[in-house]
């Protein structure tokens, strides 16, 4: 069962970013994007080491960075601005007959708990079919993972233009070079709500992370 949904709804009169949020809000691509690459040797070790998911442990230590920026928890909703206190994740699943659905999942402290629950979603989301999604969910990252390219670059098909205030974070095929592992992420955002201060807290922290 999915966590109940809290979040604040932010006063943009008196908000610091009055001016960027409403510059932004015009604009026909409101999105922006970067990708970059995670010195991710150390996590890796450690899952080796304790025989646990690489896949399920950066995402986890994504989700929980996420959680430490309060850009990223920004929603855009009937022209109002919500904070969330908490942010889950959906993410691309790849089913038996190379079609893909979307898995809905939560955070969680205890990463053990977390592996779990996401590990039910995607065994859930393998076995139907189509597309089910949620419109109405907006306390989530749009994760995506593409494990046979190593990008540089990446780009979205994007709807809702100014009002789809989801980032979108997409991982690739992690590489060896150098004696260290790196993985590729591209991260994009919603310029009425995300900057590249924001965007640098986030990668800081997830590195910061990847590295303990």
């Amino acid at each position: 069962m999915k966590k109940e949904v809290s979040y604040n709804q932010v006063n943009t009169l008196n908000w610091k970013r009055q001016a960027h949020y409403d510059f932004f809000r015009s604009f026909e691509k409101p999105f922006w994007g970067v990708t970059t690459q995670l010195n991710c040797t150390k996590a890796f070790a450690y899952c080796k080491t304790y025989n646990v998911s690489f896949f399920c442990y950066y995402l986890y230590l994504s989700l929980r960075a996420v959680n430490e920026v309060q850009a990223f928890r920004y929603r855009i909703h009937d022209n109002n601005v919500l904070e969330y206190h908490e942010i889950g994740g959906s993410i691309t699943v790849i089913r038996p007959d190379e079609t893909f659905g979307f898995a809905y999942f939560d955070f969680y402290d205890e990463f053990e708990r977390f592996q779990v629950e996401l590990k039910k979603q995607i065994n859930l989301e393998k076995q139907s079919r189509g597309l089910q999604t949620d419109a109405n969910c907006r306390d989530v990252i749009h994760y995506s993972v593409l494990p046979y390219i190593s990008f540089t670059q990446m780009e979205h098909a994007l709807y809702g233009g100014q009002d789809n205030g989801i980032p979108k974070i997409t991982f690739g095929k992690y590489l060896f070079q150098n004696d260290q592992i790196l993985l590729p992420m591209s991260i994009h955002v919603h310029h009425a709500l995300c900057d590249g201060v924001d965007v640098g807290k986030f990668v800081t922290t997830f590195q910061g992370y990847l590295e303990m």
